[in-house]
């Protein structure tokens, strides 16, 4: 179907003001937070057919609808932020922007919010503050990231040490399918009433569903947030701090721990941030004990200020981002040559793969920044440059297999999106084939978000 076809049947089935056809809107939001040069060999970001912003659910589903009598496919997005091109329009289709799906209501007594999918994390807390709770999701785009769009790649933050990933703060969802049923999961605790639907949907970057709003859980504010700055001789020895802290069952809210500029041969200092909180007497004895710990382990510490500093400016980049995103500008990073990665591997093969990784970098003739962990032992992260694009997109496809192979996974935080579809089929091996039905199986034209994932779609 024709473009202006489709565009005029979007008008007469929803409201025209909310379709978009303004050519600078439309270039803005084919695109999120991962560069074109990172995109795989041969996929490239295209300009959409036009953009929907909508205000409710049945708007999108009346688009939907639409979409599926077109054949056209449909990409979400909401704040833009994703590192991996879920967001990118990568075939001309229908842009659909949920950020105007900002119903937002604390729920006090229950500790939970309803939420739009458009609201931001930042949005929530501000609200949730007022009755002294908190979400318990603090991604570094907190000015900018929405409901819809943590839960879709099950983003991970700055407290997932204490209180996991944001789909672990999810207890109900609305959604829009495919073909633009609705469906609404019961939001509480726990239910034992056959499998849950709304995990379907975590993690499953819109390729399923349209999520259009979440009942979330709330935590209290804490009464005493504890800021500890540490630094050890080497990884090794902050890794062997950490397990155990760990093994002694202290979970930290904040765990960031990494170097700078390791190589294979030389093993720098490494530093340790920390956030013991909670009701005071219980933030202290947490904090005590896990003082002790980084002692015996040979330890320093690091004035308090250090870790106060790292704290307040955790969502600098973030708040960057928001604001070039809110001036309608493309996000440029400052250093285009370095790449980076976030796997999750078993504790027991951190080391080994921290020291094959450094060996790979050094082979190709490309420097390590940074090797690091983040709110776990397992969740293991690498920054490294080279001037040759090529030779970056080659290694960073080599370390990710390497990690597999280790029984790791390839991505913690930010989703497949594009950037890492090609490699699902060795992450899940026969188990992308039984996605792959659920995709065909609610999703029998494949409109939604295709060329993400892997999951065979259609179109």
């Amino acid at each position: 179907m024709a473009k202006e076809t489709i565009v005029q049947a979007l008008c007469e089935a929803i409201d025209p003001e909310v379709v978009c056809t303004d050519a600078d809107t439309l270039d803005l939001l084919a695109r999120d937070a991962l560069s074109a040069e990172r995109l795989p060999p041969g996929v490239e970001m295209t300009q959409p057919v036009c953009v929907v912003q909508p205000h409710t659910a049945e708007q999108v589903a009346a688009v939907l609808r639409v979409a599926n009598e077109a054949l056209c496919p449909v990409i979400p997005i909401g704040g833009g932020s994703g590192l991996m091109g879920g967001a990118a329009s990568i075939i001309p289709g229908i842009v659909i922007d949920l950020r105007r799906l900002d119903h937002l209501h604390i729920r006090a007594a229950d500790r939970m919010a309803d939420v739009g999918a458009g609201v931001t994390i930042n949005a929530l807390n501000q609200a949730a503050a007022k009755h002294s709770l908190m979400c318990g999701h603090d991604p570094w785009t907190v000015a900018v990231a929405t409901v819809g769009g943590t839960i879709s790649t099950n983003s991970l933050g700055y407290l997932g040490g204490k209180y996991g990933a944001m789909g672990d703060q999810v207890l109900g969802l609305e959604a829009v399918l495919p073909t633009g049923e609705l469906i609404r999961t019961r939001a509480v605790e726990k239910s034992s009433t056959g499998p849950n639907l709304h995990p379907l949907l975590i993690g499953a970057e819109g390729c399923l569903g349209i999520i259009t709003r979440a009942t979330l859980r709330l935590l209290p504010l804490p009464e005493k947030r504890l800021l500890q700055a540490w630094s050890f001789a080497d990884f090794a020895s902050g890794f062997a701090a950490i397990n155990t802290l760990l093994d002694a069952g202290l979970r930290p809210g904040l765990l960031d721990f990494g170097d700078e500029n390791p190589t294979p041969e030389h093993n720098p200092p490494a530093v340790l941030m920390l956030s013991y909180e909670g009701l005071a007497r219980l933030a202290q004895a947490e904090a005590e004990e896990g003082a002790a710990i980084c002692l015996r382990h040979d330890g320093q510490w690091l004035p308090t200020r250090e870790a106060q500093e790292f704290w307040d400016a955790r969502h600098a980049s973030g708040d960057a981002y928001a604001r070039s995103r809110a001036e309608g500008k493309r996000w440029r990073r400052p250093r285009s040559h370095v790449d980076y990665l976030h796997v999750a591997l078993p504790p027991s093969a951190v080391l080994e793969y921290r020291q094959q990784s450094l060996d790979i970098l050094a082979s190709r003739g490309l420097q390590a920044h940074q090797s690091g962990l983040w709110d776990h032992a397992g969740l293991f992260s690498l920054v490294y440059s080279g001037e040759k694009p090529a030779a970056l997109t080659d290694v960073h496809r080599e370390l990710l297999m390497r990690c597999q192979d280790l029984q790791g996974s390839m991505e913690y935080c930010h989703g497949v999106g594009a950037r890492l579809a090609t490699l699902m089929q060795r992450e899940h091996g026969a188990g992308l084939e039984v996605l792959r039905r659920l995709k065909h199986c609610l999703d029998p034209c494949g409109i939604l978000n295709p060329g993400k994932l892997a999951l065979g779609d259609t179109l």
